[in-house]
Formats: structure tokens, C-alpha cells, sequence
């Protein structure tokens, strides 16, 4: 009578130990290497503020729930790209909303309809909140200009990096 070499009694698979790991090793690799993909393809902020938003989808936070430490890397996302000559209040509130239009368009391939109205309204408020905007402002950059070492050593800066 043929038997399968690979199953042993019991219908266990006699596949050895080290072919497990091997495949366990393999499929670590993948997913790493699919996450390291994907961070590489995030904006600065990006990975944050989306698990944020999906932290929202999921309901395991609202607005009024929401973390401090998760509404900062919200707003660090949403104030990306801005310096003190973006245009003050309206200039930001503007910047701010056009990041979170963007926000809202990557995680909407992550989430169904009915969670993007969540994400949408919270959102809306944060990148509208007048609190977060004037604070914001207030921690912005100066336009650094030629010759000028004003923001040398600033590691916090929202600024883009020239290259």
C-alpha cells in the first residue's frame, strides 16, 4: 500500500523542523519586507496619522477618546510643510485641510464607507480646530532664507529639508 512519506500516523506532516522554520523565516522576511514597502512609500507623519485614522475606523477611539499622543502625530501630519510665511490662521487652516483631504484618500483604501465618515468628521474638526492651528502656528519655523542660521540644529522642525 503507498503511503504519503510526508504525513506521519495521526495525519501530522513529517516536514522537519528546520523546513518550518526555514518557511516561517521566509514568510517573516515578507512581511517585513512588505511593511518596509510601505513605510517607504509614506509621506513624513503618513504612517502615523493613518494608524490614527484606522484606530478610529476600528472604534477603538473616538474624537473625544483620542489620545493625546495621537492627536499630536495628527497634527504633526496635518502641519507638515508649513513655516511662518505659509499665510497665518486661514493660510494654515487651509495647508491643514488639504493634507487631510490627502490623509483621507490613503486610508480610504483601508477602510469601508461607513468608517470613512468617522475618519472624515475627525478630520474635519482637527484640521479645522482653532486650538490646534494657532498652536501649531506658534510652533512653526521661520522661512529659512539663504545665509540665514536661524533654524540650524532644530531637529523639530516641520519644515521640508532642502536636498
Amino acid at each position: 500500500m503507498p503511503t504519503d512519506i510526508t504525513t506521519m500516523p495521526g495525519g501530522k506532516s513529517g516536514k522537519s523542523t528546520d523546513t518550518k522554520s526555514k518557511e516561517s523565516n521566509s514568510g517573516n522576511q515578507r512581511k517585513t519586507q512588505v511593511i518596509m514597502e510601505f513605510l517607504g512609500g509614506c509621506t513624513p507623519y503618513e504612517a502615523d496619522a493613518l494608524r490614527t485614522m484606522l484606530s478610529i475606523a476600528t472604534g477603538k477611539s473616538t474624537l473625544e477618546t483620542m489620545p493625546q499622543y495621537e492627536r499630536s502625530a495628527l497634527n504633526r501630519y496635518l502641519n507638515f510643510g508649513c513655516d511662518k510665511e505659509t499665510g497665518g490662521v486661514d493660510g494654515i487652516r487651509a495647508h491643514r485641510q488639504k493634507r487631510a483631504l490627502g490623509l483621507m484618500k490613503s486610508v480610504s483604501q483601508y477602510v469601508g464607507k461607513e468608517e470613512i465618515i468617522d475618519i472624515t468628521t475627525v478630520l474635519l474638526t482637527v484640521s479645522s480646530d482653532r486650538q490646534d492651528i494657532q498652536t501649531g502656528l506658534n510652533n512653526l519655523p521661520k522661512l529659512q532664507t539663504p545665509g540665514d542660521g536661524a533654524n540650524v540644529g532644530n531637529a523639530l522642525s516641520n519644515a521640508p529639508v532642502p536636498k
